[in-house]
């Protein structure tokens, strides 16, 4: 569960300089739109997501599949749910706060 934690973390981070960059764009909003809408598909979907992915991993590299068999089918499901939530907090604060 740590491994899914951290990963979290690191993409909050990335995605929180990609705001920070894009703010001032003009651009912006329709950025927040893009990450509002794939943050709710993400979330939605998140079960049926992790599940597969899950599965596909099973055969993938060895690191690759250690990484994921760590996590289990639960924490896989929990990390895409964390992205879809990562995402519509991104693409929120572009809409709100961006420049019109």
């Amino acid at each position: 569960m740590h491994w899914i934690i951290a990963t979290l973390l690191l993409i909050a981070v990335g995605l929180a300089v990609i705001v920070y960059v894009a703010l001032p764009l003009p651009g912006a909003r329709l950025g927040g739109g893009f990450f509002l809408a794939i943050g709710v598909m993400n979330a939605l979907f998140y079960k049926r997501t992790g599940r597969e992915i899950f599965t596909r991993a099973q055969s993938s590299w060895p690191f690759v599949a250690r990484f994921w068999a760590r996590s289990g089918e639960n924490g896989t499901q929990l990390l895409f749910l964390g992205i879809g939530v990562i995402l519509v907090v991104a693409g929120g604060v572009l809409l709100v706060a961006a420049k019109a």
